[in-house]
């Protein structure tokens, strides 16, 4: 499925806007860090990297478990351990699970497993309605903290998180962070800055970088 030009979220708590990576505002804070390592040589989708003027990390050692769509995410340093349901875009819309506590895979972006690109995973902060969101502390998370995906074949993937960077959502996220070449890796995305009352949303994306570590298949 070829990589879209704008993919939005719109839902309480959680809004996620995709547009040109040259338009794209990183907005770092105190809390960033860390350099994201999302690349794409694809002509779906801007080169450009999100961190420009940085020195690219080489990329892990590729998967070795056949590719498979993320049925559960673990992360211990957070007490999270979350469904994840596949979501679809239409007409630019990125879907994500009613449950605030189910974890959204885009089908769009790369499955566990594949050699390259993205395994991108989007969920809620909270919710007006439902309390707290599978990605409420996302922004406590630390450099070499441990996140597990198992897939629907059974297979477990360990990623270590890498980095941690805020995007402004008036600017949207870049395109890359959905490439499906490059690098295999992780992205984790919910909302994050201060919350405006009068749209009834945050101000900006946090998005959560890992590079894969461990792998284990039950076959």
């Amino acid at each position: 499925m070829p990589i879209l030009a704008y993919v939005s979220v719109s839902l309480v708590g959680l809004s996620i806007c995709v547009v040109s990576a040259e338009t794209a505002v990183h907005r770092r804070s105190a809390s960033d860090f860390g350099t994201p390592v999302v690349s794409s040589t694809s002509s779906s989708v801007p080169t450009r990297d999100p961190s420009p003027g940085r020195t690219p990390v080489a990329p892990r050692p590729t998967p070795r478990v056949p590719p498979s769509p993320p049925a559960r995410i673990q992360i211990p340093a957070l007490h999270v351990d979350s469904v994840i349901a596949p979501v679809t875009s239409v007409n630019g819309t990125l879907g994500v699970p009613e449950d605030p506590m189910t974890v959204g895979w885009w089908v769009g972006a790369a499955e566990p497993g594949s050699r390259s690109g993205s395994v991108v995973l989007d969920g809620h902060v909270d919710s007006a309605t439902r309390g707290l969101g599978a990605f409420f502390h996302l922004t406590s998370l630390s450099a070499g903290d441990l996140i597990t995906v198992t897939t629907a074949h059974g297979d477990s993937m360990s990623y270590r998180v890498t980095a941690r960077s805020s995007y402004d959502k008036r600017s949207g996220l870049p395109p890359a962070l959905f490439a499906t070449d490059g690098p295999a890796c992780l992205v984790l995305i919910t909302c994050g800055g201060s919350f405006d009352r009068s749209t009834s949303s945050y101000q900006d994306n946090v998005v959560v970088f890992a590079s894969l570590a461990i792998t284990s298949s039950t076959s």
